[in-house]
């Protein structure tokens, strides 16, 4: 039966040597859990916990729970250990090894990992805040410059500003006006740059005139009866 009580452990954690890096100040559970092989002559498998090789120091810093369960045939035993590592020295960083019954051991490294650089998180924060204030800037000072930039790149946009028209137009009924303001001033303002322009004779319709109503008189004062000779 001792070749049957000394057989290695099987570890369920850690399957390996885990490396962890907890900042200084915090609270870390290592937890050594494995199915060790047993029998009715076996012992009880128990877990010892070294640091750096050696066996653990000031139990202020540490919280050690452990727990086991039998197979009904007694064929094996689940052995489980959890050390909790109070961190707050430099010292209390290494080389954590729990070993079962001193035939098989799994361990963990605990390195100091340093404060969170959070340098670099505002200045990219502080850019990107930078880069929408400049968009809205461009946006309120040049959005009509943008706008006619993209007409005449683009072709032709609506501006859906909620104004029935941009301009009005006044010129006189003459040959040499409506010339001018059909085919150069019209084309360049509504077809090219996408302004809504008011023409005359385009936009004012007539009237058309009907006859009202006859206008009904309205009575006069009152005149007094002739009196009587």
């Amino acid at each position: 039966m001792a070749g049957l009580c000394d057989r290695a452990p099987a570890f369920l954690s850690p399957t390996g040597n885990q490396a962890l890096g907890p900042t200084l100040g915090s609270i870390v559970a290592l937890n050594c859990t494995a199915w060790v092989v047993s029998g009715p002559h076996c012992p009880l498998p128990s877990v010892q916990w070294l640091k750096d090789r050696l066996p653990l120091g000031d139990g202020s810093h540490y919280d050690l729970r452990e727990d086991s369960w039998v197979k009904d045939n007694l064929s094996e035993v689940l052995v489980s250990s959890v050390l909790g590592v109070n961190l707050t020295r430099a010292e209390d960083y290494g080389a954590f090894t729990c070993s079962i019954r001193n035939v098989s051991s799994s361990s963990f490294t605990l390195w100091r990992a340093g404060p969170a650089g959070h340098v670099a998180a505002v200045l990219i924060s502080l850019l990107v805040l930078l880069a929408l204030l400049l968009a809205a800037l461009l946006y309120v000072k040049c959005r009509l410059s943008v706008l006619r930039w993209y007409q005449d790149a683009c072709g032709e946009v609506e501006m859906n500003d909620g104004k029935l028209y941009d301009a009005y137009v006044s010129y006189s009924d003459s040959p040499e006006d409506r010339k001018f303001v059909n085919f150069i001033l019209k084309p360049h303002l509504e077809r090219r740059r996408g302004y809504k322009l008011f023409l005359d004779d385009r936009d004012l319709l007539p009237r058309a005139g009907t006859a009202g109503p006859a206008p009904v008189p309205r009575p006069g004062p009152a005149l007094p009866w002739p009196r009587p000779i």
